[in-house]
């Protein structure tokens, strides 16, 4: 039933939505888990058919009993947006948590942000940590940043500069505003590097170009005080 899942999945990408959520239905009835999953999204989101959130729980749920991670990830943004009803974050996490077990990165990082701020779990930096660390190793950018800052601040694991920079690095070489920031202020800071003004200058240039606010303020500062030609 592979081809007639791909059949339906072009369907969706050329935008015909409506035979899309049709094919999908039919393998769905069939048992199929993947399209289980996609039919609880589209009911989600109203693509193809009338939105219907119970009825996308249902399918979800069929699909994440089945072991589809896909589906409880999106389980678990419904519980936590409120998209479902009453915001249920110990829920949310339940299903996040599963999610991360299956090897889903971005559940991963949901996980340890849960665990980070205690929403619908004890609150557990140290679990976090590792959680954050676990989808940094898939290469979530924002996973990145974050246990870089944990090994930064000792939040959660031991404080280590190196690792922080080394963090901060593989995020900032994909573009991420924050990671690029930080990375200047360690060499601003001398925080586990020489300082370096020229390098913390270049990064928060950098940070200033994709947007981050703060870095923006930096270059503007020195510009107005005639410190750099930006």
């Amino acid at each position: 039933m592979s081809g007639y899942f791909d059949m339906a999945a072009q369907l969706y990408s050329d935008g015909d939505k409506g035979s899309a959520f049709n094919a999908f239905l039919e393998l769905a009835l069939d048992g199929d888990v993947r399209a289980q999953a996609m039919v609880g999204y589209m009911l989600e989101n109203g693509e193809g058919t009338e939105r219907n959130i119970p009825e996308a729980i249902g399918w979800y749920e069929r699909a994440a009993a089945a072991g589809s991670d896909v589906a409880d990830f999106n389980l678990g943004h419904l519980f936590r947006s409120g998209k479902a009803g009453a915001v249920d974050e110990g829920r949310a996490f339940n299903h996040f948590m599963k999610a991360a077990r299956a090897g889903n990165v971005h559940a991963m990082f949901e996980t340890a942000q849960m665990l980070e701020h205690g929403a619908g779990v004890a609150k557990s930096p140290e679990r976090a940590a590792v959680w954050y660390e676990s989808a940094a190793r898939y290469g979530h950018t924002e996973a990145q940043n974050c246990i870089g800052a944990m090994y930064q601040e000792g939040h959660g694991v031991p404080r280590d500069y190196e690792k922080a920079k080394e963090w901060y690095e593989k995020a900032a070489e994909r573009n991420h505003p924050r990671a690029m920031y930080n990375l200047g202020m360690l060499y601003d800071k001398g925080f586990g590097v020489e300082i370096d003004r020229e390098k913390a200058l270049e990064w928060c240039r950098k940070a200033a170009h994709a947007g981050h606010e703060k870095a923006k303020g930096i270059i503007r500062r020195l510009q107005e005080e005639g410190k750099i030609i930006f």
